[in-house]
């Protein structure tokens, strides 16, 4: 699978929206049936009737899209409908070509989807228009998806194709796309017929998509997780926690946890630190502490702090990472005085190795005095050598200065290299 084809689909998709057309694989609907967000057991169908009831065009599958359009245009004849492709990608205007093409793609009968497909896919621009080619494929997904993904398959189609035709048959029928999909051949590390599937579900009904990624394994399995972040996120903290609780299968759930970590600390890091310290799995418990820490204090640096000093010491050392970095940056000196405070834990050299080198560049004498707290030794070394040589290159009158002035406390193969190198 080529990652830049993979994300061809949402790229293509996002600039469509951005013109205003509003595309959308699926419809955007509260899952669960629940005011409250609570995940719940209503299916794709469910969810997407939900949608239609808004009276607006935001959470409308494209073929409901489809039909306004064409209920629009029986009660307003006076503009004209374009007989070919031609004419609408010779608009100079993205928004005129997208509002044209989806007036054509409406009127266009199932059996010529392949035939204005194909010549778009090969004509000089179409790697210039990739927002309508999606969305030609979308629409012919929706009309005909067996009829869609057969040609991709005797055409031999990119992976964002595989994806964006799985994708949209499985907004509207979640159980026939992801089953179909799971019978087509797919001989790359990421099964996008899978991917695409999940992707797909998840746009109508999170839950269900969640149940289906247990089922999948190694990078599609990975990567199916990642796709449906969004869709859970959209729907808060309590909901996207509650959902993560519900992944069955324990390693999906720890993996869960750390993808949504930084959405879910942005949301409410409060919430997100006490979500991370009730984790039973020290590993996953370690891992997200980082990442709550880290942007807990790009907003509230002193309620970070505290939350960390709160931690068991088996997550306190990890979290202390996420912290480090951020007040290195704001005060050097204060950073390398808290770190200190919380103890001589080996296992703290990592938020030291962090202080060190996030502090050198505005206060290298602040960043080699708490090189000595490291407690690798080998590491402390290399570190003198790394930094206290950066220094040199910068302002080798103060850096000497220094050296000579901690010379009896600094390793002596530190003081001797420097010291050849004057001579």
């Amino acid at each position: 699978m080529n990652p830049k084809n993979s994300q061809m689909i949402w790229s293509a998709g996002g600039l469509v929206l951005a013109l205003g057309a509003g595309v959308m694989i699926g419809r955007i609907s509260a899952p669960g049936g629940s005011a409250s967000g609570t995940p719940g057991a209503a299916d794709a169908r469910g969810a997407s009737a939900k949608s239609g009831d808004r009276g607006s065009e935001a959470g409308l599958s494209l073929a409901e899209r489809m039909q306004r359009k064409r209920e629009a245009g029986a009660r307003d004849g006076s503009k004209p409908v374009d007989k070919d492709l031609r004419s609408i990608m010779e608009s100079p205007s993205r928004l005129d070509r997208t509002q044209r093409l989806l007036a054509f793609l409406d009127r266009l009968p199932a059996e010529q989807f392949a035939g204005v497909y194909e010549e778009f896919r090969n004509s000089p621009g179409a790697e210039l228009r990739g927002s309508e080619r999606s969305l030609i494929l979308q629409a012919w997904a929706e009309r005909d998806p067996l009829s869609a993904l057969s040609f991709i398959q005797q055409k031999g189609g990119e992976d964002w194709e595989r994806e964006t035709a799985v994708a949209t048959w499985a907004a509207n029928d979640p159980q026939a796309a992801f089953a179909w999909a799971s019978s087509a051949e797919d001989e790359g590390e990421v099964n996008n017929w899978l991917l695409g599937a999940t992707r797909g579900m998840a746009a109508t009904n999170p839950e269900l998509a969640r149940d289906y990624i247990s089922q999948l394994e190694g990078r599609t399995r990975d990567q199916a997780l990642d796709a449906v972040r969004p869709y859970v996120m959209q729907y808060g903290f309590e909901y996207a926690t509650s959902w993560i609780a519900g992944v069955g299968d324990e390693g999906l759930r720890n993996r869960a946890s750390r993808e949504m970590a930084r959405d879910l600390a942005n949301l409410d890091p409060a919430q997100a630190g006490q979500w991370n310290a009730a984790m039973t799995d020290v590993e996953t418990r370690r891992d997200v502490s980082e990442t709550v820490a880290d942007r807990w204090a790009r907003r509230d640096l002193d309620g970070a702090k505290a939350w960390v000093e709160s931690l068991p010491e088996d997550t306190k050392t990890e979290a202390a990472e996420g912290i480090a970095r951020r007040f290195a940056r704001v005060d050097a000196a204060a950073a390398a005085q808290w770190l200190t405070g919380l103890g001589d834990n080996p296992d703290l050299d990592g938020a030291r190795r962090i202080l060190i080198e996030e502090s050198f560049r505005n206060s290298p004498q602040t960043s080699l005095e708490f090189v000595s707290s490291i407690r690798d030794v080998r590491a402390q070394e290399g570190y003198y050598h790394r930094y206290l040589g950066g220094w040199m290159r910068q302002d080798e009158a103060a850096a000497r200065q220094w050296l000579n002035s901690n010379a009896q406390i600094l390793p002596e193969r530190v003081v001797a290299r420097f010291n050849r190198q004057q001579q």
